[in-house]
């Protein structure tokens, strides 16, 4: 998992979230030179001094402030591009499309008029997304969505790949869900995981998810940084049904999950529901009609062979699942008595 020592200057967005922040701490433990663009930069001087013992250049702006964005591109020779929001971040649809859309061009575009030949950017399997597990390739057409951000992710990726046809160095990586440990802002995988446990898990029929590792998947973005490849990338994780979820989460924690039997289209519902209740009143859960859709209705992906073709691994869900519900508890997150093993 080791990366080269070939120093790079990389700009990262999204350096304070989950999957930006274990790639800008991997290409630091490279030896590579990272900038970060972010909205509060005592925020990640404080987050980098915890966990590294020193912190990449700062650059304070927004990837909606095109002037901030040209400054945070200067001089560098890569972007990583992990900056994004979601339903359960962003309640303004508005604000999700500026963030979603106006964002990925304005950064994108910057680092390409600069010059900057190894771009590679996170989306979504929510923009390519069908039931129909078979149907879900990287050749596979961007598919319409009714849900806000899906859409959004959706018109990122129309944008991307009209400069990948007029060949543009870019790389996109599709993720499935995406969990682990030392989560700065206790993204939407590990919020579910916390909700499940303290508040029951929903097993549906023979429905499942997939998650992928973050350290794996920051493996993968650097390998791409650091030797280049463009392209489309899917890497969903590994797959487990609902049931096999719970029986992981007991087995690894010792929690006492509340198992209750649901219906999808009565979670899907339920999702719709709690969408308009939140135009009302802020709601801290991780149910929205998005996630219900995902979550219910969610085939098996192949991941890509570029895996292996890098000599790369995706670890066992055990092992991320433990050391996820370890650190949780560990920061405070989740209370110790519901996860036994770790007193």
């Amino acid at each position: 998992r080791g990366l080269s020592k070939l120093p790079m200057k990389v700009l990262v967005t999204g350096g304070t979230g989950l999957v930006g922040s274990h790639v800008c701490r991997q290409l630091m433990a490279g030896g590579h030179d990272v900038r970060l663009l972010v909205r509060s930069a005592d925020k990640a001087r404080k987050l980098y001094c915890e966990s590294v013992g020193s912190e990449p250049e700062l650059v304070q702006g927004d990837i909606t402030d095109i002037a901030a964005v040209k400054r945070a591109v200067e001089g560098c020779e890569a972007l990583v591009h992990a900056a994004a929001g979601t339903p359960m971040q962003i309640e303004s649809v508005a604000k999700l499309f500026e963030v979603n859309v106006g964002g990925v061009k304005n950064i994108v575009g910057a680092a390409l008029e600069a010059g900057i030949e190894r771009v590679v950017c996170l989306s979504s399997i929510t923009a390519i997304f069908n039931k129909d597990g078979s149907k879900v390739t990287p050749d596979a057409p961007p598919n319409r969505s009714k849900m806000p951000y899906g859409q959004s992710k959706v018109e990122a990726e129309l944008y991307l790949r009209k400069l990948q046809e007029e060949g543009a160095p870019i790389a996109i990586l599709y993720p499935g869900g995406i969990i682990g440990p030392d989560d700065p802002g206790l993204s939407d995988s590990c919020k579910a995981t916390k909700h499940r446990i303290e508040n029951g898990f929903r097993i549906f029929g023979d429905g499942g998810m997939q998650y992928i590792d973050v350290r794996d998947l920051a493996v993968l973005i650097c390998s791409l940084v650091e030797k280049g490849g463009s392209g489309r990338f899917l890497v969903p994780g590994v797959y487990s049904t609902w049931t096999e979820q719970a029986d992981l989460l007991e087995a690894v924690s010792g929690c006492q999950l509340q198992r209750i039997q649901a219906k999808g289209w009565k979670l899907r519902l339920l999702g719709r529901l709690m969408d308009v209740a939140r135009k009302f009143k802020h709601i801290d859960a991780p149910i929205s009609a998005e996630t219900m859709r995902y979550a219910t209705l969610w085939p098996n992906i192949p991941n890509t062979v570029e895996f292996e073709r890098r000599g790369l691994s995706l670890r066992d869900p055990k092992e991320t699942f433990d050391d996820t519900l370890r650190w949780m508890v560990k920061a405070g997150h989740l209370d110790v008595s519901l996860c036994p093993k770790y007193k």
